[in-house]
């Protein structure tokens, strides 16, 4: 089942199956869809500015390397309105000279939102984002964070 939900900075893609999340990506120039599906409806309230648990949400991580799926842990447990470097997140999965590490297994995310990457910042200002830094800025003051930059 595919959902594209509308936000002011762009597409956000959802594709999932019954009780399983595949993925959840950007897309700026898709259009809007009706909302289908239980994580639509919840994403649709995240993007409202409602607090929201993603922390049930079923993901497939075995794709993922076993450190990439600690980085994705570990950032999946990173608080709402809160943010976390990657070197603060290599360190917790276990590698902590491995920052850019982290940013490559983040890269790889397929479960955006759900996994928030957009929470693992770069020691000096905001790094890197799939979504672009405009998604990534408008997700973290959806969320009340401090944003550095």
């Amino acid at each position: 089942m595919r959902t594209v939900l509308s936000t002011p900075v762009g597409g956000i893609e959802i594709v999932e199956e019954p009780g399983t999340l595949r993925s959840v990506h950007f897309r700026p120039r898709a259009r809007p869809t009706p909302r289908r599906g239980p994580l639509a409806g919840l994403l649709a309230a995240y993007l409202r500015g409602e607090a929201v648990d993603f922390s049930r949400v079923p993901i497939d991580l075995s794709p993922f390397s076993p450190f990439e799926r600690r980085v994705l842990e570990e950032t999946r447990r990173i608080p709402r309105g809160e943010v976390r470097t990657y070197g603060e997140i290599a360190a917790a999965a276990g590698r902590p000279r491995a920052a850019r590490a982290v940013g490559n297994a983040l890269n790889k995310n397929s479960a955006a939102i759900v996994i928030p990457c957009h929470r693992v910042v770069a020691a000096g200002g905001l790094g890197g984002f799939g979504g672009g830094l405009h998604m990534k800025r408008y997700l973290l003051r959806l969320e009340g964070a401090r944003t550095p930059l």
